[in-house]
């Protein structure tokens, strides 16, 4: 009788101890991880779980899209919509369709700071609300800029803003010493004197003015983060 209940006890955890395997084993064939191709060097992930009920983007993944029209945040305002595109295929390194492409992403600006003086650009802050998908399904999405919080016109678009202030101003200048040279009868002194005053005052009016108006062209890219899983259908 003692033995007929040790091999039942023995039996019973037999069976208790293989059931989370057997689950296992069955949770890894209904559930796969692919790969996303790396947007960015050194991505921090690039995992997507490969389910029935659908598709889960890892967070801290890094997806692409592009401005749907041409933006100049001088036309914009707080509350105000705009749309980027997946222009292609968003697919797993294994070949997963995630989101299909003519996808649309949609942000709403939560807010702009206008340019200001001593060439600092305008700021646009934007919140990313959903996926809209070709057959109209809406996703919501967690998601946010990859570099930094806002969108804003860099160090090249600034010193070309200065350059072209220099050069303009510098020639009105040329031209201004130019005329008192010639009444001085010294017209190439005048011309080099004037040249370099007028830059002068270039230089220093265009550091000390306004900043620029953040745009972009249509089909220009920005580099997004999933701060959440993002779930898709397949």
């Amino acid at each position: 009788m003692i033995k007929k209940a040790l091999s039942l006890t023995l039996l019973t955890l037999c069976f208790n101890a293989f059931i989370p395997f057997y689950a296992l084993a069955f949770d890894c064939q209904d559930n796969e991880v692919e790969h996303l191709a790396p947007v960015v060097k050194n991505a921090k992930v690039d995992l997507v779980k490969i389910t029935p009920g659908g598709n889960i983007i890892q967070k801290e993944n890094y997806i692409v899209v592009n401005f749907a029209q041409n933006f100049n945040s001088k036309y914009y305002k707080t509350g105000d919509y705009v749309q980027f595109n997946f222009d292609n295929d968003l697919k797993t390194q294994e070949g997963t369709l995630l989101i299909p492409c003519n996808s649309s992403l949609i942000a709403r600006i939560s807010c702009i700071e206008k340019p200001k003086w001593f060439s600092r650009n305008a700021k646009v802050f934007m919140e990313f609300t959903h996926i809209l998908l070709p057959d109209g399904t809406n996703i919501p999405v967690c998601v946010q800029l990859a570099d930094k919080k806002y969108l804003q016109e860099g160090a090249k678009e600034t010193a070309g803003k200065i350059a072209a202030y220099t050069l303009s101003i510098g020639a009105v200048g040329s031209g201004l010493g130019a005329a008192i040279g010639v009444a001085a009868g010294h017209t190439i002194t005048g011309l080099i004197i004037g040249g370099s005053v007028g830059g002068g005052v270039g230089l220093v009016s265009g550091v000390v003015s306004p900043g620029l108006h953040f745009k972009a062209k249509k089909g220009e890219k920005i580099i997004l983060e999933l701060q959440d899983n993002l779930k898709l259908p397949n």
